[in-house]
């Protein structure tokens, strides 16, 4: 959960597509983060409904409540009045200057193109957080990338 002992970061990661949601997840636990999952809209407003992020991972293209949709539903608090300013990534395949207008219009603050490479994503996710992220936490987010584990 988003409030332990330790004050690791928790990510909501909202993608319909399973192993892309788990190769997302997987990188993030590489970085010593705490992944937690949705597969639409409708499940992501409801994680952000039940407990706090510091971060929201958007697949743009999802059947029925599509990624923007979902991102202007948060911001408008109907994720929980405590996730309305959480930091939501958008992660596209579609990489046309006229999509990343539409992710930042619909209130997203970044935007990730696949497929994911590790390095960048984990660097765009640590300047998200750092950057749009909450003051709460008591030590640096992530980790120093030469200084975590290779380990799963």
């Amino acid at each position: 959960m988003a409030d332990t002992g330790e004050q690791r970061p928790v990510v909501l990661v909202v993608e319909d597509n399973k192993i892309n949601r788990m190769v997302a997840q997987q990188m993030l636990k590489r970085a010593g983060i705490e992944a937690l999952e949705a597969d639409s809209g409708s499940r992501a407003l409801e994680a952000l409904r039940e407990q706090r992020f510091d971060l929201v991972l958007m697949d743009v293209q999802m059947p029925g409540m599509d990624g923007l949709e979902t991102a202007h539903i948060i911001r408008e608090g109907g994720g929980g009045e405590e996730n309305r300013r959480v930091p939501i990534l958008a992660i596209t395949a579609y990489a046309s200057p006229e999509d990343e207008t539409a992710c930042y219009d619909a209130g997203m603050d970044g935007y990730l193109s696949k497929p994911l490479n590790m390095d960048s994503f984990l660097r765009s996710v640590r300047e998200a957080m750092q950057t749009h992220g909450r003051e709460r936490r008591t030590q640096d987010p992530l980790p120093d990338p030469e200084l975590r584990p290779d380990g799963p």
